[in-house]
């Protein structure tokens, strides 16, 4: 029987609730993208896989009541305990790319917790804007400026390890009142993370578990990069498209084979008079052409159909000024009839435009450095903008004034400039 997520956190807690591990029950409560990239979630060492019942994520009852009682069988001896191998810098030295740091490794993740809470601790001590008591970054995978700083003899000085056994003058209450609710594999690590005097140890058996998990999520992982068409490797969740039943991994020439191109037929029509009698999910996305589309994108001030685009793609609608340097992107806003009639987009992307204008025209004094543009006050009809140049720190500072209708005017020129290059091309 499928059961929704809620019903399942409040089962697998009540079968763990004398379990000696720090489990975390909410983590079947799926995020955003939660089952992307192999379609299962971890609590300790057990996969637990989700299924889309009627557009919502579910788990099989049986499922979670295996998870419950395997979990519960678990005996934690604080006394037979492992060295947990942190802190150390070594696994910040060997990173690659984007996807070494996306891979499940539990001792990577407990190291950039540690530095990542160190430079906040020093950054407190030095009064810089970025308070210990609350982590106000998200560090679950990494922020290159702390990778960075950890390459930097500056880094290196500041930062040795103390006889309490963290780096700097960090502390475990400050570690723990930034990452103590933090998760791996449906885990508090923290909770367990003990220092023995010389260094920092965890129990054999949650270390062991982890070990588990870790090589697990990694074998899922790869076995969901292999496309169900031709059964070509792809890359970590570059495949991956969702549908009414779950994610499926198709590279785009077997999704190319499968579904058809989106003519552009229904440019015109009313999204609410057409959304039951078309189905998205019959055509190739029209923005990456390379997978299936999930849903009809429509312009929501309009109501205008643009076309059939993939979950990925919709979700990288919502980018801002990303979105609109893609290639293709301005044109498909501009499938809404009513933005193409009144040569304009939709209000959401105005600021983003007029922040990319003045960082095109801005410059502080005679610097030729790009500043940045931030989003300011908006207050009767005028949006006050600040720019950064980063070149000049203690005079970088400005404010800009634009009107509504100066807005309006940028963005227009913006739209008529795309339809140019566009009619050229």
């Amino acid at each position: 029987m499928l059961i929704s997520p809620q019903l399942a956190r409040d089962i697998l807690a009540d079968l763990t609730k004398d379990c000696g591990l720090p489990l975390d029950a909410g983590e079947l409560i799926p995020g955003k993208g939660e089952f992307l990239v192999h379609g299962h979630v971890f609590v300790g060492d057990v996969a637990v896989r989700g299924y889309k019942d009627k557009g919502r994520w579910k788990y099989d009852d049986r499922d979670i009541r295996r998870a419950g009682q395997a979990l519960a069988a678990v005996t934690v001896d604080t006394a037979d305990v492992v060295d947990a191998r942190v802190p150390d810098r070594r696994y910040f030295e060997d990173r690659e790319s984007f996807d070494d740091w996306s891979r499940a490794d539990w001792r990577r993740t407990l190291n950039y917790w540690i530095y990542a809470a160190a430079r906040r601790a020093r950054r407190r001590d030095i009064g810089a804007d970025a308070p210990i008591a609350s982590p106000v970054d998200d560090f679950d995978v990494f922020d290159p400026e702390i990778t960075d700083d950890l390459d930097t003899d500056v880094w290196s000085s500041q930062y040795e390890i103390g006889p309490h056994g963290l780096p700097g003058e960090l502390t475990f209450e400050d570690l723990l009142a930034l990452y103590g609710e933090r998760t791996i594999a449906g885990t508090r690590p923290l909770k367990l993370l003990t220092w023995s005097g010389t260094h920092w140890v965890l129990p054999r058996v949650y270390a062991d578990m982890l070990d588990r998990w870790q090589e697990r999520d990694r074998t899922l992982a790869e076995q969901a990069q292999i496309c169900t068409g031709c059964q070509r490797q792809g890359g970590r969740c570059a495949w991956r498209t969702t549908t009414a039943s779950g994610y499926v991994t198709l590279c785009p020439a077997c999704s190319g084979e499968a579904f058809p191109a989106y003519k552009g037929h229904l440019q015109g029509v009313a999204y609410s008079s057409m959304r039951r009698t078309h189905r998205a999910d019959d055509y190739l996305c029209c923005l990456c052409r390379e997978s299936r589309a999930f849903i009809w994108d429509h312009c929501h001030e309009h109501g205008f159909v643009r076309g059939p685009v993939c979950s990925s793609c919709n979700t990288f609608e919502g980018k801002g000024v990303a979105f609109l340097r893609r290639e293709g992107s301005v044109q498909h806003l501009l499938e809404c009839r009513g933005c193409r009639e009144s040569c304009t987009l939709p209000r959401r992307f105005h600021l983003d435009v007029v922040l990319d204008h003045l960082e095109d025209v801005e410059r502080h004094g005679r610097c030729r450095r790009r500043p940045h543009a931030y989003r300011g006050e908006y207050v009767h009809g005028v949006h006050h903008i600040t720019l950064y140049c980063h070149a000049h720190a203690s005079t970088s500072k400005w404010t800009k004034v634009v009107t509504v209708a100066e807005a309006a005017g940028i963005v227009r020129a913006f739209v008529e400039s795309s339809l140019s290059s566009a009619s050229v091309s």
